[in-house]
């Protein structure tokens, strides 16, 4: 029983890294962020009017 658990808990690492790993990359592959927004929005404005 101890072993399984001792198995298990060794298998949470890569997994968590994965995770952690994935939601970095699609967080940086993400296109623009909320102050790339603004500041389009902005120039939008100005050129509009």
């Amino acid at each position: 029983m101890g072993r399984y658990i001792l198995k298990r808990l060794l298998l949470i690492i890569p997994t968590l890294f994965l995770i952690l790993l994935t939601n970095f990359v699609l967080v940086q592959a993400a296109p623009g962020g909320p102050v790339e927004q603004q500041i389009a929005q902005i120039e939008l404005s100005q050129n509009l009017g």
